[in-house]
């Protein structure tokens, strides 16, 4: 088979939409979160805390994907998945030519989608405040306030998928191209993204079409306080800087 491609990020960062774009645009396949997905969640952060060995982590990997691979008749396979980030280093050593596409979103729009999408609700603020690797080793004052949470993830795990660039074929796209009010522009992003994954481009019209229908949009959002805002910038202004992102999203 030929070898992955994996789209990355942080989550809330409209990669869902890939699986209908490039699987009815394309003869790709491609998976958004394929199951058992929340697995790879945990053994991101176990690998990452050295935890679990790289042998381990690939060979669950393959025994996860065994029947979907036999089914790809030799289609370029792409998976979308913001859970996986931390197991390219294990899956290299399988599969020596994968590609990264990383995703990544203003730190204030990806904070405000994240709580609106229920971050610090139900299950899921249960299992960051209580559950081991089901969060990063963030580097925080108080792992109780979901603002120092986010922010602190948004660093750390861009900061790691960024790191793969040295070593894998590597394309990093913001979100906010992606979904540009210029469709345009966001029609050349995605066919830069074709390109990067060995597949033809589609005429502008065609991109713009999928563009306005985006995937899991979050209904509500949380409204950022100014102190809550100026805590964003001030942990992400390094990384902001590197990606040209201003203070104010697009």
């Amino acid at each position: 088979m030929p070898d992955p491609i994996f789209i990355l990020s942080t989550g809330r960062t409209g990669t869902q939409f890939f699986e209908d774009y490039f699987n009815q645009s394309s003869a790709s396949l491609c998976r958004h979160e394929p199951w058992p997905s929340r697995r790879f969640k945990f053994l991101s952060n176990l690998y990452l805390n050295q935890r679990v060995s790289s042998r381990r982590v690939g060979r669950i990997y393959q025994r996860s994907r065994k029947k979907l691979f036999r089914s790809l008749k030799g289609r370029i396979y792409i998976e979308s998945s913001n859970f996986i980030f931390g197991c390219m280093s294990p899956l290299k050593e399988i599969y020596s030519d994968l590609r990264i596409i990383h995703i990544v979103r203003h730190p204030l729009n990806y904070a405000s989608s994240h709580l609106g999408k229920g971050f610090w609700r139900g299950y899921k603020r249960f299992f960051a405040k209580y559950v081991p690797y089901w969060l990063e080793n963030l580097a925080v004052n108080d792992r109780r306030d979901p603002i120092q949470l986010l922010a602190a993830r948004w660093n750390y795990v861009n900061r790691h998928i960024g790191s793969y660039a040295s070593d894998y074929p590597y394309l990093r796209i913001r979100f906010e191209d992606l979904f540009s009010e210029d469709s345009s522009a966001a029609s050349l992003t995605l066919n830069q993204i074709r390109e990067f994954c060995g597949l033809p481009p589609l005429k502008p019209s065609d991109n713009q079409a999928w563009i306005r229908k985006p995937k899991n949009v979050s209904r509500h959002t949380h409204s950022l306080n100014g102190q809550e805002r100026e805590h964003i910038l001030k942990t992400c202004s390094s990384l902001m800087k590197e990606y040209s992102y201003s203070d104010e999203p697009a």
